[in-house]
């Protein structure tokens, strides 16, 4: 049933998005525009309350978990001190027989491996890694796991390099088999670490029950699995918004201006590599619940097998791991979207690319038709050239002064020819032989160049 609260809830949100694509409710961005912010916070910690403890009337704010934050001290503000504090007091938890049985408290970011006292903590700065073990902290039996909560990376563009920053929210935990307490510790900043401390604030859970060593794990990995759900929605209305320009409004592509085209392209792009990154990381999240599924079978396993230690109640066990098999379920679903969604990125991506060169095809129909009117022209202009050529010779010929019209004193017209009338053969022809044997000569050459660059080019291997 609690499956089903989720799947019913997230069927509404994607129900909500349709109709606001059906009627274009976007803005110039491509966003969707919403009448109202929708917090899904709440429900998601009454779908999860629910999960972990049932249809109940008897909830209260969660009690038996602390939630710790050191600020410093007087003698020292550094942040390394702040950590040592606070593993000192994480320490001080895990050892004592008394007050809250759950402790979440907060390191700060990027801090080196620390040793305080008999508790080894270590920060796992590496991209999806999982760690535990069953060992002994000092004199306390303890159950340990270390992995990253979530993994960013901000790129910034140094000329023609580019760096990496990497930011991990790296948690630790530890369980004493023997007291049954356990602390968290996760490393990162205040903003994040109030994120999660509301939600562990605002969980209900029934009075006087203590909670399950893992309950944590479960609130943290729900909170950071739908902590990217509007994130997911705003790429889905983008999508959205370029599938109505694209496919139902073609002909935008086909007549606007190539800046337009590019970016829509830079866009598609942009969005491909955004489903791409979120696909990697919740899929990152699913083996994240895979190694905390197995890490609940392993610890109730060292429980029941260890002498004297703390028992924990098979029934809430029970109820964590289904728990994380309605996360996981979620985030295969999650996953079956994205897949999808960055497959209609890829169409949309191909019919762009297709629209251009339609429109490519377009511009060059209509070069070659204004040629062939251009080669039309030119057809006339040459055939009026010859018609004319004949009669345009023979006036040339008759003005020059080889030639003159003579009238006799009987009153008879004749034409006369110049003595020098040779010096007209003598000049013209070799004149005309020079300027074909030119000609010729210049082609021959053209020709002999473009055969040898193609031999360099190497194709005449092709």
């Amino acid at each position: 049933m609690a499956d089903g609260s989720l799947q019913s809830k997230d069927v509404e949100t994607q129900f909500r998005i349709v109709q606001v694509a059906e009627e274009e409710k976007f803005d110039d961005d491509g966003n969707i525009v919403r009448d109202q912010e929708l917090d899904e916070s709440d429900a998601v910690m009454e779908d999860l309350n629910f999960i972990m403890f049932g249809d109940t009337d008897e909830t209260d704010t969660a009690d038996g978990i602390g939630i710790a934050t050191i600020h410093g001290s007087k003698n020292c503000k550094k942040p390394e001190c702040t950590d040592a504090l606070m593993q000192i007091e994480a320490t001080e938890h895990l050892e004592s027989s008394k007050g809250p049985s759950l402790l979440f408290g907060q390191l700060k970011p990027d801090t080196s491996a620390a040793r305080t006292r008999n508790m080894r903590l270590i920060n796992l700065q590496v991209e999806s890694a999982y760690h535990s073990s069953v060992g002994r902290a000092g004199n306390v039996l303890t159950f340990g796991t270390h992995y990253n909560l979530r993994e960013n990376r901000d790129p910034e563009v140094r000329g023609q390099t580019v760096h990496l920053h990497y930011q991990w929210q790296s948690l630790r935990f530890l369980y004493n088999l023997k007291t049954g307490r356990a602390t968290y510790l996760l490393s990162c900043s205040d903003e994040d670490f109030e994120y999660y401390s509301n939600a562990l604030e605002h969980w209900k859970m029934p009075t006087g029950r203590r909670p399950h060593p893992f309950s944590i794990h479960l609130v943290l990995c729900f909170k950071s699995v739908f902590a990217w759900n509007k994130q997911l929605e705003d790429a889905l209305g983008k999508l959205l918004y370029l599938e109505n320009r694209s496919i139902f409004r073609p002909s935008r592509v086909t007549f606007e201006s190539a800046d337009d085209t590019k970016r829509r392209l830079q866009e598609l792009h942009s969005l491909y590599k955004d489903l791409l990154i979120r696909n990697n990381t919740n899929k990152r999240h699913i083996e994240m619940i895979n190694c905390l599924t197995q890490d609940l079978d392993r610890i109730l396993t060292t429980v029941k097998s260890t002498e004297g230690a703390f028992p924990i109640d098979e029934h809430d066990h029970q109820r964590i791991i289904d728990g994380f098999k309605c996360l996981k379920d979620f985030c295969l679903d999650r996953e079956r979207r994205l897949t999808s969604r960055a497959q209609r990125v890829q169409n949309l991506i191909a019919l762009t690319y297709n629209l251009l060169a339609n429109r490519d095809n377009i511009i060059s129909h209509s070069i070659a038709h204004e040629a062939r009117q251009d080669g039309a022209a030119m057809k006339t202009i040459a055939l009026v050239t010859m018609l004319f050529f004949p009669a345009t010779f023979v006036s040339s010929f008759l003005g020059t002064n080889l030639v003159t019209l003579d009238t006799s004193p009987d009153g008879k017209t004749r034409f006369v020819f110049s003595e020098f009338w040779w010096i007209y053969l003598v000049s013209a022809v070799p004149l005309t032989l020079v300027t074909l044997g030119g000609w010729g000569y210049w082609v021959r050459r053209r020709s002999r160049r473009e055969r040898r660059k193609f031999r360099t080019s190497g194709g005449d291997k092709v």
